[in-house]
């Protein structure tokens, strides 16, 4: 038997793949706590040994960027890049994969715990009146919780709690019942972008603009994600709305819940606001960094979370499910690690003269410097550029011609606002692709007919805000 075959062996291949995330989460924490160590940069390697061991498991869109990565590498060193900025990539890839792994943690725990499941459903099953506010709400609870995970949990209860209807309904009603619940769902999860710190919106970007915080931004970013939230309902009010003679042609949604289903909600809710309390607080209490803290605490959490319902023998379960799902995150590691990685050495390959006569006239247009960004994260996002890559470069090129009036605030809150408009509606975009193949439709049908004329308005509505708080002085 060969080597190869051997790695391709669940029994060696999935172990080895742990101890490289877990030794570039590690990594992530020392490099935290002792910058001037370089800690990250002997951890990365064993990011690339995950990747060689995981390499079956990673999707087109992570190989393509993968590529990209490689290129533009060459580049750079053919170019005399300094050395610096290697260690500076290494240190982000490093962190964000020790961000996914943190995450991953918290995703297990939440996933082993039935109130999660009973919260799902029973949000599911509120009457028509509060649908659209039970399944947004759950949409961004989940999306904050479980990331993208969470959007496939409540996708897939919605899509469970239709089918055992499906008998009841006519074909008309069962379509508009589906497409009003998965938008109500879609569109409740992309608004996470706003403020989530167990998110890769917002990691990204502090780890991208100098001087943004999260502590800062959030109170704005949930503001923005509330009117969201209001004009989604409208939305769902007004093209759904129905005279009374017209009413109860469809039957309630009906499903064997527990009598504590009412607490389960608020108790997803509950380790949302404890987990996220934790993070802030020892952020404040401690010399480290926001990300050196969350990427601590949250695996902590996750542990602490599995003990408390089951015992400590739910550690050896926990562990048991992260080293069989280690490597089916590839696709994720490849992906964000790579828009790390190309967001900050791409454009050292690109000459400072260069970017300066080409974009520095936007150095005295605060205003305008926001509306371009939000309707470039925007418009790249429609032809299948994920806000990931092009709100990295967007920001590394504010960053390098430095814009008169633009507040890291307002940078910060400019790109999440493209990020969370697209999310929903972008065809190529992952959150929707991954949503169609559960839901059963084309990507098109989701995010263009489903959504586009919400996510237009959206864009319209954040520049708005956005921009008029920069020309106020507000942001």
């Amino acid at each position: 038997m060969s080597f190869i075959d051997v790695l391709n062996r669940p029994a060696v291949r999935n172990p080895i793949a742990t101890v490289c995330l877990m030794i570039c989460l590690g990594g992530g924490i020392a490099q935290g706590v002792f910058p001037a160590s370089g800690v990250s940069i002997a951890a990365v390697p064993f990011f690339g040994v995950y990747l060689v061991i995981a390499f079956r498991n990673i999707a087109r869109v992570g190989w393509v960027l993968l590529f990209f990565s490689f290129a533009i590498a060459v580049l750079a060193l053919a170019d005399g890049i300094e050395t610096r900025i290697f260690a500076e990539a290494a240190g982000r890839v490093v962190f964000l994969s020790a961000l996914l792994t943190a995450v991953a943690f918290l995703r297990i725990a939440a996933t082993q715990d039935p109130v999660v499941e009973v919260a799902g459903e029973y949000l599911t099953l509120q009457p028509p009146t509060r649908r659209y506010a039970s399944l947004g709400a759950g949409g961004h609870l989940f999306g904050v919780l479980l990331n993208l995970g969470g959007l496939g949990v409540m996708l897939e209860v919605i899509m469970k709690g239709l089918a055992a209807h499906r008998h009841e309904m006519d074909d008309f009603v069962f379509e508009a019942r589906k497409r009003r619940m998965v938008s109500a769902c879609m569109r409740g999860f992309s608004s996470i972008a706003f403020w989530t710190p167990f998110g890769i919106a917002l990691n990204l970007m502090i780890l991208t603009i100098p001087g943004l915080e999260w502590a800062h931004l959030a109170p704005y970013g949930i503001a923005l994600a509330g009117v969201l939230f209001l004009l989604g309902w409208l939305f769902d009010t007004v093209e759904w709305w129905r005279p009374p003679s017209a009413r109860g042609r469809a039957p309630a949604l009906a499903g064997d819940l527990p009598g504590w289903a009412h607490w389960s909600a608020l108790i997803v809710t509950g380790h949302v606001l404890v987990l996220g309390g934790a993070v802030v607080a020892l952020d404040r209490a401690t010399e480290y960094s926001f990300q050196t803290v969350l990427i601590t605490i949250v695996p902590i959490y996750a542990l602490f979370w599995s003990g408390l319902r089951q015992g400590i023998g739910s550690f050896r379960v926990m562990s048991r499910r992260f080293v069989t799902q280690a490597p089916g995150f590839a696709t994720e590691m490849s992906v964000i690690a790579s828009a790390g990685f190309i967001g900050l050495v791409a454009l050292e390959v690109v000459p400072v003269e260069w970017i300066a006569d080409h974009f520095g006239w936007i150095a005295t247009r605060p205003v305008l410097t926001v509306v371009l960004l939000i309707i470039t994260v925007f418009l790249t996002g429609l032809l299948g550029v994920h806000p990931m890559i092009s709100v990295v470069l967007l920001a590394e090129v504010v960053n390098r011609i430095g814009v008169d009036g633009l507040s890291p605030l307002a940078l910060g809150l400019a790109l999440a606002g493209g990020w969370s408009s697209i999310i929903c509606m972008g065809p190529a975009i992952t959150a929707v692709v991954y949503a169609s193949s559960i839901v059963g439709e084309r990507p098109t049908t989701i995010g263009l007919r489903w959504n586009g004329f919400f996510g237009l308005v959206s864009i319209l509505v954040i520049t708005f805000i956005v921009g008029g708080g920069v020309a106020t002085g507000l942001l």
